[in-house]
């Protein structure tokens, strides 16, 4: 694998830009494989992308959770063998692959596991270097009766499951005890699928099905085609890795159970949560090209809309979650996330008629929040824990952990865009009149926000019922800067935002959700000696996908060298180096404070969606820049490029079936950008660069459909095809403002140090008693 990964780090370095192919299935996956050590029992995940995932241990069969489903977790794992003898699986060399894993042995056979996408089912292989009698042998949790008939093992279901489970083979087999399925003749592979289904006629029709094709050879075929629709490749091959399994891992959460949506996180987030779901998107769906699913999701979400009579105080909003108990209504974000990212769906894909389904939100939406939160202000007021830093205090009256209303900086950061959003819906729609008073409604809450939260040093948190300043330092005033697509406070209040919050949170491996120098502050999210773990879970926690919003902020300034130390850090997390996470993913949570010896420590879910969407994003909208805009005919450019790269090239996909391909190299200050469209017509290409003094000039151009172009910056000017281009500056340099950025250094842990450690629930006695400020 080490000498796949060197030959594809030569191509990529040493290739002329007209050789640049993306790498073959075999190779891909051969780059991508993450080989767990000797004896090592790490965690990994596959998805189903219906309704159920599969949680294993490398070099183990006992561990991990088997196929989850909803109705009931029957298939655990598996073992197979060579003429009659198991293979140890603790003995074997496993690699995780993004559909499951694969196993190769000293007695040279090699065993595999694909959970399949939309087919409820997996698949079983085993193979050996010479003809042998095969065997595998699936390893249930549950199981009811077992019948055989025209070559099919039927199980019926046993307690706590609803699913009937069949197994079919790629070739006869004989049913031996123990449920151990083995080859009649010798061979050198031996397929197994089991397959699911309401029925035992159900189950078994799709399991002979499957076994009478090539089952993990289609479901490789379909991943890779799915991983390399949009396609990045940097200089920096460890870094290609860990994006192409964010991508995967960000595709594993893509279900079908409640119509289209995204699951939050495994094990215990398995809904649809409407604030979870729309942070994730454009990670998941757009920057991968998977457009079909990103409107499949958002109209799905949309069909769930509040539109009550008599109406009541949530009327207009979109879930916060959908589950099978129940549908609720509690999270004032959710429909201004989906208002961005219907507005950034049509923007990636120029899907005007689209555009008028997301009005027709709108318009409850607006009437809803207008009548029942907004202020005099123009600002949108919410209840203390409707944010996404949500937790409550389990006792009478659910008090917050971390209140943050009435109005917090980044609900009003929301909310202006969700206005001016939907005034481009409105205009799309021919509605004139809603579009000027939603547009008017979004210029008074931005001066309003500007006048109550900014002081000229340090932006509010949020401001408290009686108007004073929460001035916690926290990465949600990074939002202010990152989240509407214009400006909504001036570009130095936004650097100097920058400045304040990344000073004071980011450390080498997240950003923490309070500053370690306010009193409230929790090292450890999990330490029960000292108080519950959700007291900590927003006051000091890390969450992964906060890293996405810092990369944002920190590129569009300039500072992407430190952006890509961050990045290459939580590319680690991923491929599990340093870390004992889930290979392939990443957790919801951090510890904000290393453990001895500088180990860091997940918590929260062991996978979670926007963590990884996060990283998948920044990667080809903060790093390489790509912004579409097809509404205006314009694919925009905003890159950050990390002094790291020498190197890159990347396949954009936009539209329906169109597609940019980028070279990039660079010689000293020197850029060369060649860009060839694989599309319909002719496109506005808008590059708006960084100078060396972290200023951004903007040049424009036209592309033609076939036609390479060659784009060259430096020393103060732009060049097309040799041709000079005319210039503008975009935005000033920040860098004085600003000024050298680095990580913080995370405090040495003692208890002692820590006011919220000094006593048992201290946290939840200050809110108890009413002297949280």
């Amino acid at each position: 694998m080490r000498s796949t990964l060197l030959a594809l780090s030569l191509t990529l370095a040493l290739a002329p830009a007209a050789a640049f192919e993306k790498p073959g299935i075999d190779a891909f996956f051969d780059a991508m494989a993450i080989e767990a050590a000797p004896g090592q029992q790490s965690r990994f995940v596959a998805g189903d992308n219906l309704a159920g995932y599969f949680e294993g241990f490398t070099h183990s069969h006992e561990r991990g959770a088997g196929y989850v489903l909803k109705s009931g977790t029957v298939f655990h794992n598996y073992v197979s063998s060579v003429d009659g003898v198991a293979n140890a699986r603790a003995g074997g060399r496993e690699q995780v692959l993004p559909f499951g894993h694969r196993v190769a042995y000293a007695n040279g056979s090699v065993e595999e596991l694909a959970l399949l996408s939309k087919r409820h089912a997996l698949a079983l292989r085993v193979g050996s270097a010479r003809p042998a009698r095969l065997g595998l042998k699936p390893l249930l949790i549950t199981a009811g009766a077992v019948t055989q008939r025209d070559g099919v093992v039927i199980v019926a279901p046993g307690k706590g499951a609803t699913q009937y489970m069949a197994l079919a083979a790629s070739q006869a087999f004989t049913l031996e005890d123990g449920l151990l399925l083995r080859a009649s003749a010798p061979a050198t592979s031996f397929t197994v699928v089991a397959a699911f289904g309401a029925s035992a006629a159900e189950a078994g029709e799709r399991a002979r099905r499957l076994a009478a094709g090539d089952p993990i050879g289609d479901e490789r075929r379909a991943t890779y085609a799915a991983l390399t629709r949009s396609y990045l490749a940097t200089s920096d091959v460890e870094y290609n890795k860990a994006l192409n399994w964010a991508k995967a891992a960000s595709k594993l959460f893509v279900v079908d159970e409640y119509g289209a949506g995204i699951w939050a996180g495994l094990p215990w987030f398995r809904e649809n949560w409407g604030r979870d779901t729309f942070i994730a998107l454009p990670g998941t769906l757009l920057v991968s090209g998977q457009f079909a699913d990103a409107k499949a999701v958002l109209a799905n979400f949309a069909r769930f809309q509040n539109l009550r009579t008599p109406r009541d105080k949530d009327y207009g909003r979109i879930p916060n979650r959908v589950s099978p108990d129940e549908i609720i209504y509690n999270t004032v974000d959710g429909t201004p996330w989906m208002l961005r990212e219907a507005h950034e769906y049509i923007r990636y894909t120029g899907d005007k008629a689209f555009a008028r389904e997301m009005y027709k939100l709108a318009v409850p939406y607006f009437e809803g929040a207008i009548a029942n939160y907004v202020d005099t202000d123009g600002l949108l007021r919410h209840a203390a824990s409707d944010t996404w830093m949500d937790a409550r205090i389990e006792n009478a009256t659910h008090q917050p952990w971390s209140d943050r209303g009435p109005r917090a900086n980044d609900i009003q950061a929301l909310w202006y865009t969700a206005l001016n959003t939907g005034a481009w819906l409105a205009d799309q729609a021919g509605d004139a009149k809603r579009a000027r008073e939603w547009r008017a409604l979004a210029a008074k809450a931005r001066a309003s926000f500007l006048r109550l939260f900014w002081d000229g040093a340090a932006m509010a948190d949020r401001l408290r019922a009686d108007g004073s300043r929460d001035l916690k330092v926290r990465p949600n005033q990074l939002m202010v800067a990152t989240i509407p697509f214009d400006d909504f406070v001036p570009g130095a209040v936004q650097a100097r935002v920058t400045k304040n919050a990344v000073s004071a949170l980011l450390y080498p491996y997240g950003i923490a959700s309070l500053s370690q120098d306010d009193p409230t502050f929790h090292p450890r999210h999990e330490n029960p000696d000292f108080h519950h773990k959700d007291a900590a879970y927003h006051n000091g926690t890390i969450w992964g996908w906060n890293a996405g919003f810092t990369v944002t902020a920190l590129n569009r300034f300039g500072y992407q060298d430190l952006s890509w130390a961050l990045t290459q850090n939580l590319g680690k997390q991923i491929l599990g180096v340093g870390i004992d996470g889930t290979l392939g993913n990443m957790s919801e949570n951090l510890d904000a404070l290393p453990h001895p010896g500088g180990k860091l420590k997940p918590s929260g879910t062991f996978a979670q969606s926007w963590s990884v969407a996060e990283y998948a994003r920044n990667g080809y909208q903060d790093y390489v820049g790509f912004r579409p805009d097809l509404p205006n005919n314009m694919l925009a450019f905003e890159p950050a490029i990390p002094g790291a790269w020498s190197r890159f090239e990347a396949v954009l996909p936009f539209g329906f079936d169109e597609e940019i391909a980028v070279d990039f190299s660079r010689k000293a200050a020197r850029q060369r950008w060649t860009f060839t469209l694989r599309g319909k017509q002719t496109r506005t290409l808008r590059m708006a660069w960084l100078n060396d003094d972290k200023r951004r000039m903007q040049s424009e151009f036209t592309l033609a459909p076939g036609k390479p172009v060659t784009l060259e910056l430096g020393a103060g000017r732009a060049t097309l095809d040799g041709r000079r281009l005319a210039l503008r500056q975009l935005r000033p340099s920040y860098a004085d403002t600003i000024g050298t950025l680095r990580f913080a250094k995370p405090k040495d842990y003692r208890s002692e140090d820590f006011p919220m450690l000094r006593e048992r629930d201290a946290l939840r006695g200050i809110v108890e008693r009413g002297e949280y400020r």
